[in-house]
């Protein structure tokens, strides 16, 4: 799995889910980062901190931890981001 966009459009469209997801703006010298989801991870968990998920990351991750059986993607979800739940969503996102 690569999550880099075929195109620019693409580039943009991807980085507009994750920052509904995320609730937060991307600035655009962060996308030449996006070239894995490992990176993007990286990125996403420097740009999030101290923030907390907001009511769509909520509702993804409580449906994640539901079906991939993993409990503690739903867990903690009034406090601030953790590196899994970031992860979760970014596979998500990039499948």
């Amino acid at each position: 799995m690569t999550p880099r966009p075929t195109n620019s459009l693409d580039l943009v469209e991807m980085v507009m889910v994750f920052e509904e997801f995320f609730g937060t703006e991307i600035p655009n010298d962060e996308f030449e980062h996006f070239d894995n989801p490992s990176g993007v991870v990286d990125r996403m968990e420097r740009l999030l901190s101290n923030h907390r998920p907001n009511r769509a990351a909520k509702a993804l991750l409580r449906k994640l931890a539901e079906e991939q059986q993993r409990p503690e993607l739903a867990e903690g979800l009034e406090g601030t981001w953790r590196r899994e739940q970031i992860a979760a969503i970014v596979r998500e996102v990039l499948r």
